[in-house]
């Protein structure tokens, strides 16, 4: 075969860097070269063809195929023109040439679309080139690059705002003005299609550089932008309006309030249906952005008297087979429902609408009657009617265009301990909410949220808060509500056992997966935390993936650049419902390689110190992560213990040994005990210090305490720490160190005087003089006739031989 000598594999490697260069890719087509010139140095093909690709030409072949791609003779495809492009260093007249040939042919048949993104995203250049051309004549390569299409607009609309492709501020600052009114332009223009593209583009001018545009948010410009809201229209256009008109109101601030509420008005007084429906579309939408001025402008007097009249009216007019909107009526209930977060609006709503949409939830079907519902569901707070919920169950599962609004509406009803009662007793319905929760992320936050009021559990209230409360109540001249049994803590745990049982954890995992707003996340945490209060519920949790879940939640709040107002909130709510977790779960079944116990033991050191966004102290998270560190600290694996000794030792040390709340101090010395395994917990009592001596003194203290489980968790600690010489030295410096060990041996309690026997036997077993004098001392505090008295009834072997053998020792 040819190839087989070295002339015919340089003639193959040609052969194989011209395709290569045909396809664009000319990397590969150097590297066959390269080879080629190694076989035959002198060949005046291979080197011709290297020079060419180092002289820049691999350019003018980028031009060539563009140029064939665009005359459409099938010679070059798409990809092949696109993959020119990309990896190229092109020079700047090539990348000028390229613009033009894309821009400049009138007898292309091919789409130039993804080319021209291509060109100006991948070349510096070629933006340097688009500014110059917006410059010179903004219109003309403004239609150019929308009629090519979406990417092609994209990347146009990027350049204005690309400080390096200008050569001064003063002609940026021009070009996005420029820009900016062929944007508002094509809003107006009748019959174009894809206004979303200008609309973006105006939504991320007035993020980026606002300032340059704010002389031209005019009346013109907020018109076109507040008509972009009309509900009518499609929701991709309508989410770029959202976030344009929000920055527009954030600019300009009073005066384009003025212009926000002249818009409205203008449309109202017109009174068509096309007005109606721009006008309470965009006054819903901004509503939860400028309540005062929408809700002023709702409560003008006679507008919401006659809305229900003009609404039937328009029924009416179905009636009688004269036209009828039917967009009215669905903007007017989107309007009502949005004005609800404003106290009047709401009152007004109940007052003169509440017949009106009770009618319209037997009437319609679908949206309407969903809408209806929700409202209703606003209005009435924690009284609405069970036929509301029923109603607003079967649509938020009906798969219809309804099932948005309905999941809203029973989050706002959920909020009533019956109608939690009802959502979780409804097994497809909770099974609708969790697939609507993983498929439709449009209600996810409506779901989250009926999840965790379903879940939510009452808050325990100090003494002191119970007595404000009272006081409150007294003050205002009113008893205290009886607490609703629906919300006793266990019918919130027959709750929350329904909903892990409909596989909720899957379902938040995979949306969890996704980016997630704070608010979404927030959701999260807190529906985890509830699940996980219950002891029976946690394994279950675990064994779904509940903590790597926590986990990466954590991580991803961590390093936030821009945490959220409640990220610190969230973050610590994180971190209690993984200490729930991990309180009584075998480690090892949950951590690996992949999964670090490390990640857990930082995740919860911050619960040990106090919360320093909380108005009164929680002791809650911190007992429940002293009770997780415990358990994880249990481990073989020395790396918790490490941390603990390393990261928070100074918090255990002087908050939670010596605190005043028992609990906290029971799980404390628990803790320590289980730091005992490790040379270094035992270092912090035995290294001969002064403040090693400190520490034992406390731990003997705790030995005496009055709780039991207290004693029993020292007196493990002492049994560890007394192995060692210096430990057992400085119990006979204290002067009731002994005493306090013989304690334990009178202990009631079978663990605790198997715990001081031990300790007993280290103090009389201590090498030379140490020994002696251990000994001598308990000797003289009656210790043989109290570690006799110790053994009386025990038939456990090993004690039996651990009291022999102290009673030998003290002969």
């Amino acid at each position: 075969m040819p190839s087989s000598t070295p002339s015919g594999r340089v003639a193959s490697l040609l052969a194989t860097a011209n395709e290569r260069r045909q396809a664009g890719n000319i990397e590969q087509a150097a590297k066959a070269l390269r080879e080629a010139s190694h076989l035959e140095p002198t060949n005046p093909d291979v080197q011709a063809a290297l020079k060419s690709i180092q002289a820049g030409d691999e350019g003018r072949h980028a031009g060539n195929l563009v140029q064939s791609y665009l005359t459409g003779d099938g010679k070059v495809t798409e990809q092949q023109a696109l993959h020119s492009l990309r990896p190229q260093k092109l020079t700047a007249a090539q990348a000028t040439s390229l613009l033009d040939n894309l821009l400049g042919s009138t007898e292309q048949v091919a789409p130039i679309d993804a080319l021209l993104a291509a060109l100006i995203n991948g070349s510096s250049d070629a933006r340097s080139s688009v500014a110059i051309r917006i410059a010179n004549n903004a219109t003309e390569i403004y239609e150019a690059c929308f009629d090519a299409g979406e990417d092609a607009f994209n990347a146009f609309a990027l350049v204005p705002l690309d400080s390096a492709a200008w050569s001064t501020q003063a002609l940026q600052a021009a070009a996005q003005q420029d820009v900016f009114r062929l944007d508002i332009a094509k809003l107006m223009e009748p019959g174009v299609t894809r206004t979303d593209l200008p609309m973006k583009a105006i939504a991320r001018q007035l993020s980026v550089a606002p300032d340059a545009v704010k002389s031209l948010l005019d009346e013109d410009a907020f018109d076109a932008i507040l008509s972009s809201l009309d509900i009518r229209l499609a929701q991709t256009l309508r989410s770029q309006a959202m976030l344009a008109a929000s920055k527009a109101l954030e600019v300009t601030g009073e005066a384009g309030e003025g212009l926000f509420a002249n818009f409205i008005a203008g449309k109202v007084s017109k009174g068509t249906n096309d007005d109606l429906v721009v006008a309470f579309s965009a006054a819903s939408a901004m509503f939860p952005l400028i309540p005062v001025v929408t809700a002023r402008l709702f409560m003008t007097d006679g507008f919401v008297q006659q809305l229900v009249p003009n609404l039937e009216r328009n029924s009416d007019a179905a009636a009688a087979g004269k036209r009828k909107s039917h967009k009215l009526e669905q903007a007017a209930l989107e309007l009502l429902s949005a004005a609800c977060v404003d106290k009047p609006c709401r009152e007004a709503v109940q007052r003169y609408c509440t017949h009106w949409l009770k009618a319209l939830t037997e009437e319609r079907e679908g949206v309407h009657q969903a809408l209806a519902a929700l409202v209703l569901a606003k209005v009435e707070g924690g009284t609405s009617e069970d036929t509301i919920t029923t109603k607003l169950s079967g649509l938020a599962v009906s798969g219809s265009d309804a099932s948005d609004q309905a999941t809203e509406g029973l989050a706002y009803t959920s909020l009533q301990p019956a109608v939690k009662e009802q959502i979780a007793d409804n097994s497809k319905l909770v099974r609708g909410l969790v697939k609507s929760l993983s498929e439709r992320p449009s209600a996810a936050f409506g779901c989250l949220t009926i999840f965790a009021n379903v879940s939510t559990y009452r808050p325990a209230q100090s003494e002191e808060q119970s007595k404000v409360a009272q006081l409150e109540a007294y003050a205002n001249q009113s008893k205290l509500p009886p607490a609703d049994p629906l919300d006793d803590d266990t019918a919130v745990t027959v709750r929350c056992k329904k909903l892990l049982d409909a596989d909720l954890v899957q379902a938040i995992a995979a949306i969890s997966r996704k980016p997630t707003s704070p608010a979404i996340t927030a959701l999260v945490v807190q529906v985890l935390l509830s699940l996980a209060k219950e002891q029976k519920h946690r394994p279950k949790l675990v064994q779904q993936g509940a903590v790597k879940l926590l986990l990466q939640i954590r991580d991803r709040l961590a390093k936030s650049a821009q945490p959220s107002p409640g990220a610190d909130s969230t973050e610590h709510s994180t971190s209690h419902a993984l200490a729930r977790l991990l309180i009584s779960v075998n480690p090892a079944h949950v951590f690996s390689t992949s999964i670090p116990v490390t990640s857990a033991v930082s995740a919860l050191i911050p619960l040990l110190a106090n919360d320093p966004n909380a108005t009164e102290r929680n002791l809650l998270p911190s007992f429940e992560a002293l009770l997780a560190l415990t358990n994880l600290a249990s481990m073989p694996d020395p790396s918790p213990r490490d941390m603990l000794l390393r990261v928070a030792w100074t918090t255990i040390e002087d908050q939670l040994l010596l605190s005043s709340n028992t609990m906290i101090q029971r799980a404390s010395v628990e803790l320590v005990c289980n730091l005992m395994n490790s040379p270094a917990g035992v270092a912090k009592f035995a290294d001969g210090s002064g403040k090693a001596k400190n520490r034992l003194h406390i731990l003997l203290a705790l030995a005496d305490a009055e709780d039991l489980a207290t004693r029993r968790a020292a007196g493990g600690a002492l049994a560890i720490l007394t192995e060692w010489d210096a430990a057992v030295e400085a119990v006979l410096e204290r002067e009731r160190g002994v005493e306090i060990l013989l304690g334990l041996c009178e202990d009631v309690d079978e663990g605790l005087r198997h715990r001081g026997l031990v300790c007993v036997l280290n103090v009389v077993s201590a090498p030379e003089k140490i020994g002696m004098k251990g000994v001598e001392k308990v000797n003289k505090e009656g210790g043989k006739g109290i570690v006799k008295e110790s053994l009386k009834g025990v038939k456990e072997p090993e004690v039996l031989g651990i009291g022999v053998g102290v009673l030998k020792k003290l002969g």
